[in-house]
């Protein structure tokens, strides 16, 4: 067509309106003698072929995410293109419960960066992010119907936190009958073994409708050891907190020294004797051999949307869901950490005589650390949609929406340090084994040791959000070659948010589980967006937004108490033109800012030990103590919250087209760049050592021990100098009818031109884009084949190579990546009793990750966010409606 129908641009009008649920989960009521036709626009009832708008919008259908292969929402939006990094996947071994979620980090702008909505309205956050980032793996897959990825960012009316974009999940609606789906998973590695199953049912009648899913997933646990390659001769995962205790200390000379009984270290299992057979070294552990790397998980989701016609003009309508899961994860025996216990010269088990400052050890003898982890999520929704007689027509809707989530950990087989200096001090265990007791014996006596040392930590956060908000849009102004249409609409949302850990945790005594970094704040948003779409002569089409958002919070930190308030004024501006019928070309220019949340500002510290080279001291002692230059060798890092920070500032500019340049092939091209100010970051300890060692010792981020080696590094929240990227996006499909059946294809490609950021305004910029982390392309392709009942599909995975970044980091360990493909197939039978079976095996070449380091092979050496580290998995699936 030449022209848009008045039909097409109301439509067209309405998703723009990306907040106003008239488009993805109200309605707009239609009166047959009205000018101008209006249709009821909600989930799969948009069926015009001319969506497009000035914003790329990529569109996975049903059918698209089940030709994928992956078999939920987490893993399909990980292996988008757009997000270019990967994302972060719940492993063993992280706090606050983010061991037990997953992520989307669109355009590697970070999690926070990307507004998740469910029908139109934002998910419930998870407490690991102060409830600002939602947890993909929550979300039935069975209820989704399509999933919308905005690859704008600074989206003014969808929320102004949407720096790098925003993916919309549009649920199942006006569904009527039932559905079962069941789908097992079996990996080649050992465990991992997962089983979903869902039931939907529907039932409509002349007044409204009601949809329900229930959805149950559960996965056996993965251990490191059946993932890793811990037999290999170059593999240096190990840990000098080991289950035989090792002593430092000084010798005659001022010398440091190590001592560790080596006959122990000998005798004891899953360790590597470091010692030179003087007892000086290290008992080195081999923590990978017990650890899992995910978890046992188990999960039931219930989701449910209704409505009903209170009046021909009138509706309510509503939604429920609830998330209930609970994942089961294990982390090596405690290491000793937290506070290092000491020895007195003269307690009489001391084996040197002289004063101990330090002694790592491990409780390996009660048992490793188990984490039970209980994520629970509701969301209640209510409103009311309606449409009134005035001028050409208006839609509004009002709306209530109650959001609780709730995280409660439980980690056990800790260790109270304080308790652990008692023992040692009353001088009732000989941890060195000075007296030359047998292996059992000792064991014994250490086991007696750490039970009464053990703690059990408590972890508990509570997210709760209660928003109020209201819209009205239609057409202004309609005289048949001018078209000018608006929505406006305001918001306010009230947000609690407490972390707490147990007491001896937030007073830093206990080891092995996070603590300290207790949360107890309060947010009020108040936000008010307009917009206005018109339509031109010749196939033009400009839209304008504006956004108004503040934000007010206050809580608690060390020193007493601390408030801020955060607020901006947000516009963007689009513009789309159709030349021809076939082609259309398209702008879209906006600005963004994003609060810091609770956690960044009022988090207290909390304790990790994070891997890296001290560059710093090793280049300035070579060869001085090989045990502790070793890129694997953890440092003692505190995190916490910044109450100074400033409010993220973004800005965005997309441009491209759209070509259908066949009836039967279609073209997308879009280029993106984006501008971040003030970015939020914990920025990494690799990066930190390389700061000091350009800019010279810093003991408020780095404190550093008498002999110069780090004692502790402080990394908290800070806004960075600035961070910039840009590149294209590449979509194509293409189908074809053929005498041994119907084909179709599609290619998805990203390409990072840069990524570029600075930790402080006066700093160079560093360029990371194609270095390790940074792909610079990514990409995927899926081949279907259709005949009569038989279906096929093949999808491939592609990240590109990357370059070690040795010379950026000021290193030389680590490697280059080779470009990585992953390969799934499968073959679907659809049965004439309405329902189909399908088989196919996921990374079917079984395609192993790339790995960080060269000449040596560490622990986890690989980005699970970005790759797959299970291999081959096979996969059925059933399907069965009534």
């Amino acid at each position: 067509m030449s022209s848009l129908t008045k039909t097409a641009s109301a439509i067209r009008v309405s998703l723009l309106a990306a907040s106003a649920s008239v488009a993805f989960s109200g309605a707009a009521f239609a009166e047959e003698d009205k000018n101008v036709e209006r249709i009821e626009v909600t989930g799969s009832r948009i069926k015009q072929v001319d969506m497009e708008t000035s914003s790329p919008v990529t569109v996975i259908s049903a059918a698209d995410i089940k030709v994928t292969g992956e078999t939920s929402v987490a893993d399909v939006l990980n292996n988008a293109s757009m997000n270019s990094f990967g994302s972060w996947r719940g492993v063993s071994g992280y706090g606050a419960g983010a061991s037990a979620t997953s992520d989307v980090n669109l355009r590697g702008l970070g999690s926070q960066a990307t507004l998740i909505l469910l029908d139109g309205r934002r998910m419930p956050g998870t407490s690991s992010s102060s409830g600002t980032v939602a947890d993909t793996s929550s979300i039935p897959m069975s209820i989704v119907e399509r999933i919308e990825i905005l690859r704008d960012g600074a989206s003014a009316v969808y929320g102004s936190d949407a720096v790098a974009g925003v993916i919309n999940i549009i649920t199942k609606k006006d569904f009527d009958g039932v559905e079962i789906n069941y789908t097992g998973e079996t990996p080649d590695v050992e465990g991992g073994e997962s089983n979903r199953f869902a039931v939907t049912a529907g039932f409509n009648s002349e007044k409204g409708n009601i949809t329900f899913t229930f959805e149950h997933y559960d996965s056996a646990s993965i251990y490191d050891r059946d993932v890793w390659r811990l037999d290999d001769p170059t593999y240096s995962g190990y840990s000098s907190f080991s289950v035989v205790p090792r002593g430092k200390y000084k010798d005659a000379d001022g010398k440091t020294q190590y001592f560790t009984n080596s006959d122990l270290c000998a005798a004891s299992d899953n360790v590597v004797d470091g010692t030179d057979g003087n007892n000086n070294g290290s008992c080195y552990y081999s923590f990978g051999e017990v650890t899992k790397l995910f978890g046992n998980v188990n999960k039931n989701s219930i989701l449910s949307n209704f409505s009903y016609d209170l009046t021909d003009d009138i509706k309510f309508r509503g939604r429920a869901s609830a998330n209930l899961s609970e994942t089961n994860t294990r982390y090596a025996g405690t290491p000793v950490s937290t506070n290092m216990p000491t020895m007195s010269a003269d307690n009489k088990y001391n084996p040197v005589d002289t004063d101990i400052s330090e002694i790592r050890m491990r409780s390996v003898h009660i048992g490793e650390r188990d984490t039970l982890t209980e994520n629970n999520a509701i969301d209640f929704l209510m409103g009311l949609v309606g449409y009134a007689d005035i001028g050409h027509g208006l839609d509004w809707e009002i709306n209530a929406q109650h959001t609780r989530s709730t995280t409660n950990s439980f980690n056990y087989n800790l260790i109270n340090d304080d308790i652990v200096q008692d023992l040692i001090d009353s001088e009732q265990y000989d941890i060195f084994n000075t007296t030359g007791m047998s292996l059992d014996a000792w064991n014994s006596m250490m086991t007696d040791m750490y039970s009464q040392a053990a703690h059990t930590g408590v972890y508990q956060a509570q997210f709760n959000s209660t928003q109020f908000d209201g819209l009205v849009s239609g057409t202004l102004i309609d005289d048949g070659d001018f078209l000018l249409a608006a929505v406006g609409g305001v918001e306010y949302e009230m947000i609690e948010f407490t972390q707490t850990s147990d007491p001896q945790s937030a007073l830093g005594i206990i080891s092995g589980g996070s603590g300290g970094d207790d949360v107890n704040a309060e947010r009020d948003r108040s936000s008010a967006y307009i917009e206005l779409q018109s339509t031109l002569p010749g196939n033009v089409d400009l839209s304008a937004a504006l956004r108004y958002e503040r934000y007010e919070q206050d809580g608690n930190i060390a020193s007493g108490y601390a408030s801020s308030t955060f607020d901006k004024v947000v516009p963007k501006l689009g513009a789309s033109w159709r030349p021809v019928d076939s082609l259309l070309l398209r702008a879209s220019w906006g600005q963004s800012f994003r609060a810091p949340n609770m956690g960044e500002m009022f988090a207290g510290e909390a304790l990790s030990f994070e891997r890296a080279l001290d560059t710093v001291w090793c280049d300035a002692n070579p060869g001085a103590d090989e045990n502790y230059c070793q890129p694997s060798n953890q440092h003692k890092t505190l995190y916490g919250g910044n109450p100074d920070l400033e409010a993220e500032e973004g800005e965005s500019l997309t441009a491209g087209f759209v070509w259908d340049a066949l009836d039967n092939w279609s073209i997308e091209t879009s280029y993106y760049q984006i501008t971040y100010d003030n970015k939020i970051e914990v920025v990494g300890v690799n990066r930190l050592i390389a700061e000091e060692a350009a800019n010279g010792y810093n003991p408020d981020i780095i404190e550093r021990d008498a002999d110069g080696r780090i004692d502790v590094i402080h990394s908290e929240y800070r806004n960075l100098g600035g961070l910039e990227t840009s590149g294209f996006d590449f979509v194509s499909r293409y189908s074809q009818e053929t005498g041994i059946g119907d084909f179709s294809l599609k290619v998805e490609l990203s390409h990072v031109l840069e990524y570029k950021s600075k930790s402080t305004p006066e700093s160079d910029w560093f360029e990371e884009s194609g270095l390790q982390d940074r792909p610079d392309w990514r990409g995927n392709a899926t081949l279907r084949w259709d005949m009569d009942n038989w279906s096929a599909a093949w999808a491939t995975y592609w990240i590109g190579a990357q370059e070690s970044g040795n010379e950026e980091y000021g290193v030389t360990y680590l490697a280059d990546i080779p470009n990585y493909f992953k390969h799934n197939v499968q073959f679907t039978y659809t049965h004439d009793w309405d329902g189909s079976i399908t088989m196919g095996v996921n990374n079917a070449f079984d395609k192993q990750a790339p790995t960080w380091y060269d000449g040596f092979y560490d622990y986890r050496d690989v980005n699970i966010g970005l790759y797959d580290v299970l291999g081959r998995t096979w996969f059925l699936s059933v399907n069965q409606k009534f």
